[in-house]
């Protein structure tokens, strides 16, 4: 675990990148994308943070190296929130669709979780203490993929997960709205990327040339 800017973590890596901004509110600790292993993310004791502050969930799509340890978490905490675009719902809340959301290729089960907040709009705001947590409809990767854009410290942090793909039919992958979708990323001239699997990518024209570079490398 490792702080990025002030408040704002990489928890670590377990299948996903997972992120966390700690509100200092009574809204807590927010994460971006659960990963797969639960011991890494109460391993933020390690930070002087706690597992019971954490009141929200961020889900950026519904692949399971993204959300496996979801159901695990509500387990232990009852009152957390989970958030998701509407187009990647399903296979988050259900059972059964091993394809969208990659068991198949983890040879997984996943667990569903149902969602508090299943967000619907091309930009949707989340709100929690100081912090907008604007949610960016950004399909490609698959229809429900989104991107989350945080202000802090004076930056343009933002929660780009999986800007390279992959792609495939069992996603429901888009080419097409992929390139749109990076077009819009570019367009919010962002100081950090925190990237799905990638790492932290800054200052800003370093997060432009990734953004241009899978641009580039996934034409239709």
């Amino acid at each position: 675990m490792r702080e990025i800017i002030k408040n704002i973590y990489h928890v670590g890596d377990s299948g996903c990148s997972v992120y966390m901004v700690d509100t200092q509110s009574r809204d807590g600790l927010v994460l971006i994308d659960a990963g797969m292993d639960l011991d890494m993310i109460k391993d933020i004791r390690s930070y002087g943070l706690h597992l019971k502050d954490i009141r929200h969930c961020i889900l950026t799509h519904s692949h399971i190296d993204h959300i496996a340890i979801c159901f695990d978490l509500r387990q232990l905490l009852p009152d957390i929130k989970f958030y998701a675009h509407k187009l990647d719902a399903l296979p988050i809340e259900e059972e059964g669709h091993d394809s969208r959301t990659a068991a198949l290729w983890y040879g997984i089960r996943y667990r569903p979780v149902r969602l508090d907040r299943k967000l619907s709009k091309d930009i949707e705001d989340l709100n929690f203490g100081p912090y907008v947590f604007q949610c960016i409809h950004t399909p490609g990767h698959t229809p429900g993929s989104i991107s989350v854009l945080v202000r802090a410290e004076g930056e343009k942090v933002l929660f780009g997960q999986d800007v390279h793909g992959p792609f495939h039919k069992d996603f429901l992958s888009d080419l097409h709205d992929y390139q749109d979708s990076m077009e819009k990323l570019l367009d919010l001239g962002a100081d950090i990327l925190c990237e799905g699997h990638f790492g932290v990518y800054h200052p800003a024209t370093e997060v432009k040339k990734y953004i241009e570079m899978h641009k580039r490398l996934n034409l239709p």
